[in-house]
């Protein structure tokens, strides 16, 4: 489907009146494969320091509501929720990224389906049906915003927030021309700085998660409700991609493809919890540490080149889960890189990573041709050994496979969790589509502190 006109009325056409028996199996797949994987990282991150002062905040402000916070035993209203949900959506590194730039949607579509689903006790298919539409919808804004990057902003949550008020709208049964009015609520609404790298707790960068999903679920209410946002504001003047871009021409590129090709599906799942640009690196760093059977002490020096953007971000943001040296330092001396090595300070404190850093040299080189989104996921990398020997390794993120992305789920669900609950859940979330109502399977990601 394409437009040359009025791209949002016409966006908003589309996902109101794509059911759920219209989308591709594959599609239905890859939604629940995603809400799958979304669930685990949340149960594992509710705790973090990133996002324990929104929970805690939510708690003393809100009187009891009918909406859980997912790994936490609080309930609150539905916006409320939202934030907190959607903090929790990022609170670690491990939230899956995108092959080509779209990536981070499901930290905020996720946390918004779960929020709006639990409170209008919406059916598995009608849930998964709002979380597809919704994640395509941000992934294509998203891409777009990636793609030309003229401006400084964190696209995720700015392109997210689009994508949060599509899942609440769909969930409350908005018609195309309230969904207009969401949407253009929504554009209102979106935020996000980049400069989020500098702050050292991960906390506004999973708080601008929490802002898009809450931005998305308040637009879709207040647009049931009768309120109205700007008309076409995807390539108005001042409107969304003007304000964000300044490319208002580029709202029509929203359109190519819609209905034929999913982008949501052009997603990369996280192996480690770590950021985007960091996964790659990793995995060779790793592969060439156990094939090779190097032990830290045999380490003379690391050489990562990365692209400029990717470069900017594990340099600039100095939480372990994304600067680049702490990772390879931490995965020199344990050989691995799990959430524990990750959020547990003991591990980073451990006089052998420190006397690692001291004596290795790690060079983190940005490559000097430019870049798309997508290529923050290419790679070289570069291990000198004290014997003299050079390892190199070029590599682009490999996918995860299916048991991949199980064994994950159940290594990060089994640190708030026994197995026998863990197995429980799984199954749960496997068989979502067949719920009359998905509020139960959602209140039992409440869990105690």
């Amino acid at each position: 489907m394409a437009s040359t006109t009025s791209p949002t009325a016409t966006l908003c056409h589309w996902v109101c009146s794509t059911q759920y028996g219209d989308l591709p199996a594959e599609v239905r797949q890859e939604t629940v494969t995603l809400l799958y994987d979304q669930v685990g990282c949340m149960l594992a991150s509710a705790t973090l320091p990133s996002c324990q002062p929104v929970v805690e905040l939510v708690r003393r402000l809100s009187p009891p509501g009918a909406c859980s916070i997912v790994g936490h035993p609080v309930r609150t209203s539905v916006t409320h929720a939202a934030l907190a949900n959607g903090t929790i959506g990022h609170g670690d590194e491990v939230d899956s990224t995108g092959q080509q730039g779209t990536g981070h949607y499901a930290a905020t579509t996720v946390p918004t389906a779960l929020s709006v689903g639990q409170y209008v006790g919406a059916s598995g298919q009608v849930f998964i049906r709002a979380l597809a539409l919704g994640s395509e919808v941000a992934a294509r804004l998203q891409s777009i915003l990636g793609h030309y990057g003229t401006r400084s902003q964190f696209t995720a949550s700015v392109g997210g927030a689009l994508g949060a008020a599509v899942v609440a709208g769909l969930l409350l049964g908005l018609d195309a021309g309230h969904m207009e009015d969401a949407l253009g609520l929504a554009a209102s609404g979106a935020c996000g700085l980049s400069s989020h790298h500098r702050e050292p707790l991960h906390q506004i960068k999973s708080l601008n998660h929490g802002r898009a999903a809450e931005a998305g679920v308040l637009s879709a209410l207040l647009a049931q409700e009768g309120f109205h946002g700007p008309t076409e504001v995807l390539t108005i003047e001042h409107g969304f991609f003007d304000a964000f871009l300044g490319l208002p021409g580029a709202g029509h590129e929203v359109m190519d493809g819609l209905g034929e090709q999913y982008l949501m599906r052009q997603i990369a799942y996280k192996r480690y919890p770590v950021g985007g640009p960091d996964q790659t690196p990793l995995h060779a760093f790793l592969h060439l540490i156990q094939s090779h059977e190097l032990a830290a002490e045999d380490i003379e020096q690391i050489e990562v080149s990365v692209s400029r953007s990717a470069f900017h971000t594990v340099m600039t943001n100095q939480h372990p889960s994304v600067h680049l040296e702490t990772i390879l330092a931490l995965a020199a001396v344990y050989g691995e890189i799990t959430f524990r090595h990750i959020h547990d300070p003991s591990y980073r404190q451990d006089s052998r990573v420190q006397a690692f850093r001291d004596r290795a040299r790690i060079f983190i080189l940005p490559r000097p041709e430019p870049a798309s989104m997508g290529q923050r996921l290419d790679m070289g990398l570069t291990v000198r050994t004290r014997s003299g020997a050079v390892l190199r390794q070029e590599l682009r993120y490999p996918l995860m496979t299916e048991a991949e992305i199980q064994q994950k789920f159940r290594d990060l669900v089994g640190l708030r969790l026994e197995n026998r609950r863990v197995a429980d859940l799984e199954r749960q979330l496997q068989a979502i589509e067949s719920v009359g109502n998905v509020a139960p399977l959602i209140r039992a990601l409440e869990l105690d502190s």
